[in-house]
């Protein structure tokens, strides 16, 4: 198992045994949420969170982390709910109750000025027959108060958020549209750019990064768009905004510096002859932008068994995080849809 999994790494990284590096991680496996080292070795389980993919929102400072919860098995009373979940007390409390017809899905983020939570909510708007209407919410951190904003109507998967400039980039069926906390259509790029698996926004400068069918870069002042990158999805800017981290498949990692457009890929499973994206996950930053973590999957051939006729693909999923000052990366047993660094 572990030569099937080990890491192939760029010239000055090295992958290495995994190890605290001094900042904890909390992480969703399973439909539960867990906090540990950086190392995976003795997490500190937080709760059931359920099945819906949803981030986790985090105040670092206060320890902080509020993450959407519903029903995780059969014979449990239904719930739709934010929890906030005490870091260091390990308490947690009910934020908000949702209505059982409304679920928050794909955008739950901390905005720390305004005090508030923002995140997608869908509801089911009628009785007789399904009919989803999407919302983005402002939820008081204190009060659990929610403020619903109509949203255009194209606008349903939220790919990046920027709180300092209240924009949120969303992607729909006709095309990638940059919107407005006010829920105000400000942009938009029409079907035949990006296919909407990730987005990014500079950190000082009016650009975003969209993946899927490629890279590309936006101006969100102009309008324009180009596409950087045939091959690229789930780009994340730098904190610094030098360049920019991305995948191409569930079992890569890839560094583009924007300065003089060099790209080299950071690691990946060494003879993989499967690579494919269903099991990509957008890659999380620490604040300070020295670790990053994120979740590969490799894809197995395994021999038919008895019944079977034809060979099935296993997969085997980990936990990676990558040192960026000690240009080391390590793996651990799990597979992480969500990250958040304290």
């Amino acid at each position: 198992m572990s030569t099937l999994l080990k890491l192939q790494m760029a010239e000055g990284f090295r992958e290495t045994a995994s190890r605290p590096c001094g900042r904890k991680i909390v992480w969703e496996d399973n439909g539960t949420l867990n906090v540990g080292d950086s190392d995976f070795a003795q997490p500190e389980f937080l709760g059931h969170i359920g099945g819906v993919d949803c981030p986790i929102a985090l105040d670092a400072k206060r320890g902080v982390a509020w993450v959407y919860c519903c029903q995780y098995r059969l014979g449990v009373k239904d719930y739709s709910e934010i929890r906030e979940f005490d870091l260091t007390t390990r308490r947690s409390r009910r934020l908000l109750r949702l209505g059982l017809h409304q679920w928050a899905i794909w955008m739950l983020t901390h905005w720390a000025e305004a005090n508030s939570l923002l995140a997608l909510v869908a509801t089911d708007t009628r009785a007789a027959m399904v009919h989803i209407r999407h919302h983005l919410a402002l939820i008081d951190t204190r009060s659990g108060q929610m403020h619903l904003v109509a949203l255009p109507r194209d606008a349903f998967v939220p790919l990046a958020i920027c709180t300092r400039r209240r924009w949120v980039i969303f992607h729909g069926a006709e095309g990638t549209h940059l919107i407005s906390i006010q829920g105000r259509h400000l942009k938009t790029l029409p079907p035949g750019g990006p296919a909407g698996r990730g987005a990014s926004i500079h950190p000082v400068r009016p650009l975003a990064l969209v993946g899927g069918d490629g890279i590309w870069l936006w101006d969100l002042e102009k309008g324009t768009s180009t596409r950087i990158r045939d091959r690229g999805q789930f780009p994340h800017w730098s904190p610094d905004g030098r360049g920019f981290w991305f995948s191409e498949s569930s079992s890569d990692l890839f560094y583009w510096n924007y300065e003089t457009g060099a790209e080299k890929r950071v690691l990946r499973f060494v003879g993989n002859p499967y690579p494919e994206i269903n099991y990509s996950r957008p890659i999380t930053i620490s604040p300070d932008g020295k670790r990053l973590a994120v979740s590969l999957t490799r894809m197995l051939k395994v021999d038919p068994d008895v019944l079977e006729k034809t060979p099935t693909l296993a997969r085997l999923h980990r936990m990676c995080v990558v040192d960026l000052e000690k240009c080391e990366a390590w793996i651990a047993p799990g597979y992480a849809r969500n990250f958040a660094w304290v």
